[in-house]
């Protein structure tokens, strides 16, 4: 019989979505097999009959129940698990690692049972991990798979006698820096609902606080960086034990069980560790039962292997593989640490000084040398979305001011845009119903390149054919008066409206949906604050860049009239076009190596788990199958989602942004325009803007990560509605001055300022803080979440500011409808838009930043502290008549 050999003990079989492992030399028919299976409704039918195929081949039976049961595997969320003696176990939140065991001072033995992450909104705070002593590892055992397990857990802890012996340990690893006030206020507030709060344990609180609180604070950067450990073991006699990066800081008596329940009760404050804990180590019963827990549907089943010939079971482990486990495999089969234990010892310890190496690195470098790849493709991606944004932005504006007037554009906003925004977004939470992520970029991409080119090809050179000629708008507009002249000219320049609709989706669908997607993807949490701020520096020389092309391309036209624009417009297209290209390509490219860092992690698991196996000779298989969830429609995933108060503060920011620049974008190009009447000249001006925003977006971001880690979040997200705000003061002060006080010219310079601070501030801190706060959220969120804030809120804040200045036009626009007659009004619409984004960043701020919690350590609050607690000792002894020793105790004290 064919055997796959691992090593001089180990046997492997595979399959796309099955690996078995065992420990004799080969597999062969004197092995039997016995199912436990739990099950919801699953009807994929998919890859059939691959798990029976597969020990068919082996020679091995399988008995009918699993065999009817077990085809339909293809819809499978792996895990992996190795043996009883597996080196590390990996918490998915934070790709953490712990320590199948550990040792105690006094040469204890402790187990894993299980890991999970500890959120403050969504923040992932710190992992961890809980070990306990074999005996209450196989008292779980017997446990059904059932949160009552954690109950027979809890219980187990009461207080067995007076030596120190470990009972539990509790280590958390920090995924978040926290200092040390916060993070011993925040453990303390969680132990204090769940103590009796008589005075002894009052006072063992307190000093479970300073416990943490000195422990934290004299490592090296005095608070809880990513990396740091704290330790926490509840032991025999009651008593909990604080250590910290392995440096025993003190013991505070009485607490374990408070401090046990902290994690492990209904209410505990790590929901991912409960459930670990019960499908890590509960359930694993004998072939015996399989009858009674049939009934049970949890959604799994177990496969139990026992070698008859010898007449003995080997010892059940549990064990869940990870998707293309076959690549896996070929990889651990390859791998020379299967030569011999010492091999397999030297590559683990290898493996650990790596990692931790690359988290000193990540501490103080932005960068490792590992993460420039991914780093860079990112990079030139935002780079070339923000070219083709800036680019198409100039010619957009072109093309509406000089043939319809900067007060066309509120118009084209609200009746135009706005439309076909919310179509977009209907349309676009359809077909990701429908089609895969990669597939769903594609499709959203293409059109929008296609459309560049065919109206720079063909609308474009034919306007004079396919616009409607003036006499079929001119009596609407003479009917209207001056503040209808602008709308009905966007009816007559139909193609060059069309041209601003597109380009505006393409604002709001280019980096904010389609390239933030794909990062929020593609890039881990703890990565994701280093790099965020850097990927725009590297993609807002984009507007450099397009500033610089597109008045090398403007300055090689002979003439500068709508000649000389229509071949520029085409080698623009052609350049996009190549842009367009390169997207792709560097798309596929990252999700390339997104996979391939995935497929590292799980051959280093696999590793791991194999050798685990080969020492100790246990095993189980456990496939876990979860029914396909049910597809949301676009208004039941809506209303899902705005119940969401991130979503909510997030949306109100993307709006009162959007509200604030439509305010005061249309001014100034109503300005630009009576500066620089003719097209080509229009569109210099605006791509020496565009090089301006660029090169000061550029020196901003290289100092962006830095204000992060100054400001925080909140405070960083605060700086692009005050410096807004203060400098679109000065702009409509100036309007309202007039030119006999304050030239044309002038007014145009401070606007342009303003204008470049709207940009530079939003692509250096306003975007980077938004993103942030998608990851952690939910795939939902982040697909169709993100499409409605990015797109349909960017819209209705556009739409918003210019159904504002409609109708002020209308009512104080004048005979002439200029919208610099409502100069006045605009500037109070302006102030209270940055008052609601104020408010907006605050509350959002709350929710993702842990609340700070005030320490008063003064020496008269403390005397008062301790003075209450002397009373209050006095009168305990008082009533309840203490013996005259621990009198003369209370006395001295």
């Amino acid at each position: 019989m064919k055997s796959i050999s691992l090593a001089t003990s180990a046997a492997v079989v595979v399959t796309s979505s099955l690996i078995f492992v065992d420990a004799s030399s080969s597999l062969n028919k004197g092995h039997q097999f016995s199912a436990i299976h739990r099950r919801r409704n699953h009807t994929n039918n998919n890859n059939k009959h691959s798990i029976n195929q597969l020990l068919k081949n082996e020679g091995l039976q399988i008995t009918s129940k699993l065999q009817n049961e077990a085809t339909n595997n293809d819809d499978v969320f792996w895990s992996i698990r190795g043996g009883a003696a597996a080196a590390s176990l990996t918490d998915p939140a934070t790709k953490i690692t712990f320590n199948d065991t550990i040792e105690t001072n006094n040469k204890q033995q402790l187990t894993l049972l299980g890991v999970g992450v500890r959120k403050k909104g969504p923040i992932k705070v710190y992992s961890v991990g809980v070990y306990a002593t074999p005996e209450r590892k196989e008292l779980l055992s017997t446990c059904s798979k059932s949160t009552e397990a954690l109950v027979t857990l809890r219980d187990s802890l009461s207080s067995t006698g007076n030596n120190d012996n470990v009972q539990m340990t509790f280590l958390l690893k920090m995924n978040f820096k926290v200092s040390a006030e916060k993070m011993a206020s925040a453990i303390v507030d969680s132990v204090i609902p769940r103590t009796t709060s008589t005075s002894t344990e009052t006072e063992s609180v307190k000093t479970l606080q300073k416990l943490i609180l000195d422990g934290v604070a004299a490592t090296a950067k005095g608070a809880a960086t990513p990396g740091t450990e704290l330790k926490f073991d509840c032991l025999s006699n009651g008593d909990v034990k604080v250590a910290v990066d392995g440096k025993e800081v003190g013991i505070a008596s009485g607490l374990g069980s408070a401090f046990a329940n902290v994690f492990l009760d209904e209410e505990g404050v790590s929901p991912a560790l409960r459930d670990s804990i019960v499908e890590n180590c509960c359930g694993i019963v004998s072939p015996s039962a399989a009858n009674e827990e049939e009934k049970e549907e949890d959604g799994s089943f177990e496969i139990t292997m026992s070698q008859t010939s010898e007449g003995k079971s080997n010892v059940k482990t549990k064990f869940q593989l990870p998707k293309g486990v076959k690549d896996v495999v070929d990889a651990a089969k390859n791998n020379s640490a299967f030569s011999s234990e010492k091999g397999a010892s030297s590559t683990t310890t290898t493996t650990t000084t790596t990692s931790r190496r690359d988290q000193h690195i990540s501490a103080s470098i932005p960068i490792t040398p590992a993460e420039m790849p991914h780093f860079a493709s990112m990079s030139v991606m935002m780079f070339l979305f923000i070219y083709v944004f800036t680019t198409v932005r100039d010619t957009k504006d072109t093309l509406v001011v000089s043939n319809c007037g900067a007060e066309a554009i509120p118009f084209l906003k609200l009746y135009g845009v706005m439309p076909c925004a919310t179509a977009f977004i209907v349309m676009y939470s359809k077909l990701s119903n429908a089609l895969g992520k990669q597939t769903l970029f594609y499709v959203t991409l293409l059109p929008f390149f296609v459309f560049y080119g065919v109206f720079a090809f063909v609308l474009f050179p034919n306007r004079d054919v396919i616009h409607f000629p003036l006499a079929a708008v001119e009596g609407a507009a003479v009917a209207g008066g001056g503040a209808l002249t602008a709308a009905t000219n966007l009816m007559r320049y139909w193609s060059f409206s069309l041209f601003f609709i597109v380009s505006e989706l393409w604002a709001s669908a280019g980096v904010p949906l389609l390239f933030w997607q794909c990062a929020n993807d593609v890039t881990p949490m703890a990565q994701a604050k280093r790099f965020y701020p850097l990927f725009a520096v590297t993609g807002n020389l984009a507007p450099i860049v397009s500033g610089k092309v597109m008045s090398k391309v403007i300055s090689l036209q002979k003439t500068k009239d709508d000649i000389g624009f229509g071949a520029t417009l085409k080698k623009l297209a052609v350049i996009k076009a190549v842009v367009g290209l390169g997207i792709i390509f560097i798309y596929r490219n990252v999700y390339a190596m997104a996979e391939e860092r995935d497929r590292k992690e799980r051959t280093e698991q696999s590793l791991s788990t194999i050798r685990g196996i080969e020492e100790t000779g246990k095993v189980q298989i456990t496939m876990k199958f979860e029914k396909p969830k049910q597809k949301l429609t676009l208004r039941e995933s809506m209303k899902e989602l705005m119940q969401s108060k991130e979503l909510k503060a997030m949306a109100t920011m993307v709006f009162c942004y959007n509200v604030c620049v439509e305010l005061t974008e249309v001014l100034w190009k109503s300005i630009l325009r009576k500066q620089y009447p003719s097209k080509s000249l229009y569109m210099e001006y605006m791509a020496n803007f565009s090089q301006t925003v660029g090169t000061v977006a550029f020196l901003l971001q290289l100092i962006a990560p830095g204000i992060l880690n100054v400001f925080g979040w909140r405070g960083t997200a605060m700086i692009p509605p005050v410096t807004m705000g203060v400098l679109a003061i000065a702009f409509f002060a100036a309007i309202i001055a007039g030119e006999d006080k304050i030239p044309l010219a002038q007014a145009l310079l401070i606007g342009t300022v303003q204008n470049v601070a709207n940009k530079v501030t939003k692509y250096s801190l306003f975007d980077p803080c938004k993103e942030m706060a998608y990851i952690p959220l939910g795939p939902d969120a982040k697909t169709k979440g993100k499409a409605a804030v990015d797109v349909l809120g960017a819209r209705l804040g556009r739409s918003m500011g210019s159904a504002s200045q409609q109708l002020l036009v209308f009512l104080v626009g004048g005979p002439s409808g200029s919208i610099v007659n409502c100069t006045p009004y605009l500037g109070v619409c302006y102030v209270a838009a940055i008052a609601m984004w104020s408010k907006a960043v605050g509350t959002l701020g709350k929710l993702f930043v842990t609340p700070e919690v005030k320490v008063d350590n003064t020496p008269k609050l403390e005397s008062i502290g301790q003075a209450i607690t002397i009373i209050k000792r006095i009168e305990d002894a008082k009533s309840e008549k203490r013996k005259n020793g621990n009198g003369k105790k209370q006395g001295k004290k």
